[in-house]
């Protein structure tokens, strides 16, 4: 199979930055960041998979930024209609759910929301998403597994449990990886 061009993988990377970022304005810095980045140091990419090394300069670019961040105090408006494009599929149709998960979402820890998009949205296995993020595998499943009790938790909430104290079902099947 041939590897995906980087123009092919511009859709993946501006849903994964928004899913970061949570504005869109930043997340297209972020994008055009990536993408500069990407280019100037091309010689880096070893061939073997350039969705992974683009995500990769991403994640860094974005804890760069949070660290540029926390050292200035910056305060920045969240667009909260992002991360309903990003998360939620277009074609589900509930939209009550789609904003529940959303809400959740937003609330998870932003170490968790980037394991969350890379393998639940994205389809990384947990070997790429650890490599993305430079950490260590057993982290990736661990931190998945907190964002996805949250997310069953905060979902079972907005649904409401049953009389008997039994928790409602999960509307949201998150993709297992590969």
């Amino acid at each position: 199979m041939k590897e995906p061009g980087i123009l092919e993988l511009i859709p993946n990377l501006r849903r994964y930055a928004r899913a970061l970022v949570r504005n869109s304005h930043d997340a297209e810095d972020l994008l055009q960041d990536c993408l500069v980045s990407a280019y100037g140091n091309a010689q880096s990419w070893r061939g073997i998979n350039r969705k992974a090394w683009l995500m990769t300069i991403m994640t860094n670019l974005n804890y760069n930024r949070l660290r540029k961040q926390r050292s200035t105090r910056a305060i920045f408006d969240e667009d909260t209609n992002d991360i309903a494009q990003t998360v939620a599929s277009p074609g589900s149709g509930d939209f009550a759910t789609q904003d529940s998960l959303r809400r959740a979402v937003e609330l998870l820890d932003p170490d968790q929301r980037a394991v969350l998009m890379l393998v639940a949205i994205e389809g990384h296995s947990y070997g790429e998403c650890a490599d993305i993020l430079q950490i260590p595998q057993g982290t990736v499943m661990s931190r998945l597994s907190r964002a996805r009790k949250f997310l069953a938790q905060y979902l079972s909430m907005q649904n409401g449990d049953d009389t008997n104290g039994t928790k409602a079902p999960n509307v949201i099947a998150l993709r297992r990886p590969k």
